[in-house]
């Protein structure tokens, strides 16, 4: 079948699709109006799903007994205002889909609609499933837990904005880093800014930890060796004329594998120690795994350079690891997995902010050549 064709000619669909979902973001674990959405849609293609939650969604084709094949679709949104100026914008305050979940929605959905043309002639069963809370809050976990996701096989397709429009990445190996997030509490003594020999200042010492946590990787780490340690949130003291007695700082850890995962902690936790004791300070520590790293099977990598070149001249480019997270990583503890990625950036259409940003957009054609790339990686598991 040419997937490509028979994505093309779902533009329109795909766009309005696409359109209506960036309109009506939700945060993580709050899905529920975007899986109400879903169902409907898939309802209306006569597609059946599993619905073991208000916020998961599994969308079945194809018959039960051979091999399966399973995608996966995150669906949350991020807490931010949206300044794109977009007509179709986020009608929601303080929510936007700023990093092109609302675009994975519609491939899943154009996916379905895709293979439920020739749904009889699958060899397999194809579930996409619709997943709630990717962004750190343990979506994948989530529907592991349901016991539904079984499948032989894992693919995730991500929208990637520094990838031109169209182009399809995809390396075998690791591409995505673990990521670890953490809140330390630094605890001194306060006291009155005029007497600080009186005090324990938990300001300095959590500034002077800062400074000491980037030489981690600048001189713990070796520079072919990626790692980063970030400190995005510093919270503390009350007025300008008392000295604080308790500082918060939030950050995360990323590294591609468990070999300097293990070094990377053992080296926080030293200078930690080293730091509080020296100022005087207690501390507490709150670690919380986020994602492991997404390590792509070399077969189902194999597979799905092959469906590129059947959906695009240019074929399968290389994909180049990024430190970003993501907890497609979770589906590998029930089989081997392949997370793309797919280029959305074009200039000429305002599609070239990054992931994240109050800016970010997508340019829309690159829709139906996900759709296809992703129809045609069903192919290639079931060939």
């Amino acid at each position: 079948m040419d997937y490509r064709a028979a994505a093309d000619a779902e533009k329109n669909f795909l766009t309005e699709t696409y359109r209506l979902f960036h309109r009506f973001p939700e945060s993580s674990r709050h899905e529920f109006e975007t899986h109400a959405r879903i169902r409907r849609m898939l309802d209306d293609m006569n597609i059946a799903h599993q619905d073991p939650e208000g916020n998961i969604t599994i969308a079945l084709l194809g018959p039960e007994g051979g091999k399966t094949v399973a995608f996966r679709a995150d669906t949350d949104a991020l807490q931010q205002t949206e300044r794109t100026g977009l007509d179709y914008a986020s009608e929601k305050p303080g929510l936007m889909h700023a990093c092109g979940h609302d675009a994975h929605i519609t491939c899943g959905l154009g996916l379905a609609k895709l293979l439920k043309a020739r749904e009889e002639s699958l060899p397999g069963r194809v579930k996409i499933i619709f997943q709630p809370a990717e962004e750190g809050e343990l979506g994948a976990q989530a529907v592991l837990a349901t016991g539904l996701a079984q499948a032989d096989a894992y693919f995730g397709v991500h929208v990637w904005s520094p990838y031109n429009a169209g182009e399809l990445h995809v390396s075998p190996g690791g591409v995505a880093a673990s990521c670890d997030m953490f809140t330390l509490t630094i605890r001194g003594r306060g006291g009155h800014g005029a007497m600080p020999e009186e005090c324990v200042d938990a300001i300095v010492c959590a500034s002077a930890l800062v400074g000491q946590l980037q030489t981690i990787v600048s001189r713990f780490t070796s520079p072919m060796d990626p790692v980063v340690v970030t400190i995005g949130s510093f919270h503390a003291g009350t007025r300008c004329n008392i000295i604080a007695g308790e500082a918060v700082l939030e950050g995360t850890i990323r590294t591609f594998s468990p070999e300097t995962y293990d070094r990377v902690h053992a080296q926080l936790d030293r200078m930690i120690r080293s730091c509080c004791e020296g100022y005087g300070c207690a501390w507490e520590m709150d670690m919380r795994p986020a994602c492991k790293v997404v390590w792509n099977d070399a077969k189902l990598t194999e597979m799905a350079r092959r469906a590129a070149k059947r959906v695009s001249p240019d074929g399968a480019l290389p994909d180049v690891p990024c430190a970003l997270g993501d907890d497609f990583a979770d589906y590998r503890a029930l089989g081997p997995i392949c997370y793309a990625r797919v280029g959305v950036r074009n200039e000429a259409v305002g599609a070239c902010h990054p992931h994240h940003s109050d800016q970010f957009r997508i340019d829309e054609s690159a829709l139906p050549a996900a759709v296809a790339w992703m129809a045609a990686m069903a192919d290639e598991f079931f060939a």
